[in-house]
Formats: C-alpha cells, sequence, structure tokens
C-alpha cells in the first residue's frame, strides 16, 4: 500500500511540475545530416555530387508557453559541413572537398501544440536561427576557395515537429542557411540540415 501511495505521489508530482508549467527550461543533445549545396558546378562549369556528413549538437532550450502556442529559444553548439565529389574531365577540382565547422546556433522558435494533455503533446514550430561560427577547417583542390571565405555569422530557416513525454523532449527540424561566404568570394554556399534532438526539461 505505501509503495502505491508513493507512485501515485510521484505520478502527481510528475503531472504537476513537467506538464502544467508555463515556463520550461532543459538541456539537449542530438545528431544532425547537413549537405553543402553551393555554385562551383554552375562557376567552373564542373560537374559535382554532393555527399552528406553526419554531426552532433549540444546546448540548452527555454520553454514559455499560452495555452497550446509557445515560443522556444535555444542555444546549442553544431558542427555542420558537407563533401564535394567531382566528376568528369576538367582539372579544377581532382579530389573530394571536405567541408566542417562548428557553429553556436540561436533558434528562436514560435510553434502551436496540436496535441496539449498534462503528460504529452505532439507539437510543430518554425522560425529564424542565428548562426556563430568558431572554427572551421576546409579540405579542397578547388581554385580561389579557402576556409577565409567563410563568414563569421550567417542567418537560417527551421522547420520542425516535436513531442513530450513527461519530462523528456524529441524534436525533428530541417534547417536551410542563407549563403554562408562572404562577398570576396566568388562561390554561394548554403548548408541544409536535418536535425533530430532529445532533450530533458529540468524545470
Amino acid at each position: 500500500m505505501n509503495r502505491l501511495l508513493a507512485l501515485a505521489l510521484l505520478f502527481i508530482t510528475f503531472t504537476t511540475v513537467y506538464g502544467q508549467d508555463p515556463l520550461n527550461i532543459g538541456i539537449k543533445f542530438g545528431t544532425n545530416r547537413s549537405t553543402m549545396i553551393t555554385d562551383i558546378d554552375d562557376v567552373l562549369n564542373q560537374n559535382i555530387l554532393y555527399e552528406d556528413v553526419n554531426n552532433y549538437l549540444v546546448g540548452a532550450f527555454a520553454r514559455a508557453s499560452i495555452g497550446r502556442l509557445y515560443v522556444q529559444p535555444e542555444v546549442y553548439f553544431n558542427t555542420k559541413g558537407g563533401n564535394i565529389q567531382p566528376y568528369g574531365t576538367t582539372n579544377d577540382i581532382q579530389t573530394n572537398t571536405s567541408f566542417n565547422y562548428q557553429t553556436i546556433d540561436l533558434p528562436v522558435l514560435a510553434g502551436i501544440k496540436l496535441i496539449n494533455r498534462s503528460l504529452i503533446n505532439f507539437r510543430i514550430h518554425g522560425g529564424p536561427v542565428f548562426s556563430y561560427i568558431t572554427t572551421s577547417s576546409l579540405i579542397t583542390e578547388i581554385n580561389n576557395f579557402d576556409a577565409n571565405d567563410l563568414k563569421e555569422r550567417y542567418m537560417g530557416w527551421q522547420i520542425g515537429a516535436g513531442i513530450d513525454f513527461w519530462f523528456l523532449t524529441v524534436d525533428a527540424r530541417i534547417e536551410n542557411s542563407a549563403n554562408i561566404l562572404n562577398d570576396q568570394s566568388q562561390f554561394q554556399a548554403r548548408n541544409r540540415t536535418y536535425l533530430i534532438s532529445a532533450g530533458i526539461k529540468l524545470f
């Protein structure tokens, strides 16, 4: 009987703390799959294959809810990039080109809870993401292109969906960036990223 009472009290506590609180703060971690999309094929008249790379992210989030509506700012460390595989007969690119750079990302998302229960909800959201490049590396055989062509910061957009169960949260999103190369570069490039993350609401 005492065990049943303890479990009931624990259930009520979780429901009250994590299910009804209009403000949540938590930590999150996840993985992403990113592709670098450029106009190198047009500029150099070179046939290009774009290859995805897998990376990781870790950070924190906050969520302020009013009924079914919510705003969710986040901050996390992320790694993005992609590989470019040339094919054809030109000599401008002899080997694979590998982009790899780390960012601090700050998405500011607005969303709606399509299912809104005390223990579970299903959400859709979207909004801008501001990215600040912290480190970058580039292995390339492309003429007139190096890591210094990357901007220090750029903007993109995220859309996605998520589900919460008690204090656990899972999200899946697509992110598209604006041009990540500076005006001095003869090329343009953007990063398309698919993100899957899990989080824990601390309160």
